[in-house]
């Protein structure tokens, strides 16, 4: 039987309210803050775009493998940068 989205969540909601074992509920809202955490906002660039978890995940992600390539400077070579006249 297809249900469309809806009916397929009041469904969700019925049986939802005949459980009675905390554990499980436990889980079902671990499960159900995971997906709202996958679409919500963590932090903002600095031009003030929104970036999402997965967003912020995938930018620290490309800043280690940059960091491991050897793509950065030094303290030192980012004063002398800011303080050379």
């Amino acid at each position: 039987m297809f249900m469309d989205l809806t009916a397929r969540k009041y469904k969700f909601i019925e049986e939802f309210m005949k459980i009675v074992n905390p554990k499980k509920i436990d889980r079902l809202e671990e499960i159900l803050h995971e997906e709202i955490n996958k679409t919500k906002i963590v932090a903002y660039t600095i031009d003030g775009n929104a970036i999402t978890k997965e967003e912020y995940i995938k930018r620290n992600e490309e800043a280690l493998s940059s960091f491991k390539k050897g793509n950065f400077k030094t303290q030192q070579e980012m004063m002398q940068k800011f303080t050379a006249k």
